[in-house]
């Protein structure tokens, strides 16, 4: 059996964890530069508002409405996931992090009664509860695409509940094609046009029909709502290319200003690449104005460039100081830039380079300079040390002006009880 388990209205729920005095009330959450609406619990969403819709639209709405506004604060979202995975890591061999508010639990060899099932599910909704902050949904089914489907129907019976074959049939055929897992809108509107309407008449879907109208992704979803497990799980593999970007909360007009931008991106880009054991051979950057609604050509202008390193490093102080190189290269007097990219290129696992002109323990010493760097980075939170380029210029950053405290990860925000 499968146990999918999904966070409740995740972002939201994250913002209420460390304030009371919000349980029950409506609050949303922003995208980068307090742009649009990107998640909202449900009390926020019986006020009419919408995921997408742009704040600036809708500020007066979530004021008249009192409606609690942040600004998405990832570290915090990112910890609390990590604390919610470590308590799944009890209770299953094997786990699958589908996404940073959900996670498919394996029970391969286990052959527990669907009381069992659901003593299981009621007991890790409690202890995450408990323990976290997080309310969670759990379904409970043999398949992926299944688990999905139950979790979906958790929230109406009790945030638990766990498959029956005797109840299967009845349960697909009130659910709609659409909302099955992999089917998609496009999707089910060609299904819709066979007169295929219901997940159950899905199910009993020829897997040679399902294939030819929804690809191998098709043929997979109908035998799983057959019971037969045909979606493997997840392996996160190292990626070959990293890249960092932001866009800006105002346009840049100068090179000091862009380059402050370029060494707090390389930063993140390169610990990204130390945290996956690796190292990089080349970097790139690239600037652009973003005047997408601008048809003058005048306003627009965009561009990148590539440089090789030396050779193989996750050494920072050289990775940054590569694309700081690059960018007199791309840069034009007279635009207002409102976006940079840096990306790391040719990754690959970290290993010991002898080179000839180079002392061997130059290199070590880097190393364990950027191992010590992680380690404070960790404990004290992301800034706490860094290129002190980074900080000539201010007022570029993204607009965070709804930002919640780093209650998890930095000292000086834990709550403090009177």
């Amino acid at each position: 059996m499968i146990l999918h388990a999904d966070g409740n209205s995740f972002y939201a729920s994250c913002e209420q964890i460390f304030r009371p005095d919000l349980r029950g009330k409506p609050v949303a959450v922003l995208s980068n530069n307090d742009g649009v609406i990107i998640a909202l619990n449900k009390e926020a969403k019986a006020t009419g508002i919408r995921r997408g819709d742009p704040y600036f639209k809708v500020r007066d709405i979530c004021a008249g409405k009192k409606i609690a506004v942040f600004s998405s604060n990832y570290t915090l979202y990112a910890d609390i996931a990590r604390r919610i995975t470590s308590i799944y890591m009890e209770y299953a061999p094997d786990i699958e992090e589908y996404s940073i508010d959900e996670s498919f639990l394996f029970f391969d060899q286990c052959s527990f009664t669907k009381q069992d099932w659901y003593d299981i599910g009621r007991e890790l909704k409690q202890r995450i509860y408990k323990e976290v902050g997080m309310p969670i949904c759990v379904g409970v089914a043999p398949t992926k695409t299944l688990a999905k489907l139950y979790n979906k129907k958790a929230k109406e019976h009790g945030g638990v509940f766990v498959y029956d074959k005797d109840e299967i049939d009845p349960l697909l055929e009130k659910t709609d094609c659409g909302t099955i897992w992999g089917v998609g809108p496009a999707r089910a509107a060609r299904l819709r046009q066979r007169g295929i309407r219901n997940a159950l008449s899905l199910k009993h879907m020829s897997l040679y029909e399902a294939k030819k109208l929804m690809t191998i992704q098709g043929f997979a979803t109908v035998q799983e709502l057959n019971g037969i497990p045909c979606i493997d799980k997840i392996i996160r593999t190292k990626k070959d290319v990293i890249t960092s970007s932001r866009q800006f909360s105002k346009r840049i007009y100068d090179i000091p200003t862009l380059e402050c931008a370029i060494v707090q991106y390389a930063e993140l880009a390169v610990e990204r690449l130390r945290q996956q054991a690796c190292e990089c051979k080349a970097v790139s950057i690239y600037i652009s104005t973003c005047n997408y609604y601008s048809d003058n050509p005048d306003e627009q202008y965009s561009n990148g460039a590539f440089a090789t390193l030396p050779r193989m490093t996750s050494y920072t102080p050289d990775i940054v100081d590569a694309a700081r190189t690059l960018l007199p290269r791309v840069f034009r007097y007279g635009y207002g830039y409102k976006s940079i990219m840096v990306t790391l290129m040719d990754i690959t696992p970290a290993a010991c380079q002898g080179n000839l002109w180079i002392d061997p323990r130059e290199d070590i010493k880097k190393r364990d300079f950027m191992s010590s760097l992680d380690a404070i980075s960790q404990s004290y939170g992301r800034g706490a040390i860094t290129l002190a380029k980074g900080f000539e210029r201010q007022g570029w950053e993204m607009r965070r002006s709804f930002l919640s405290p780093c209650w998890t990860t930095r000292y000086q925000d834990i709550p403090k009880v009177h």
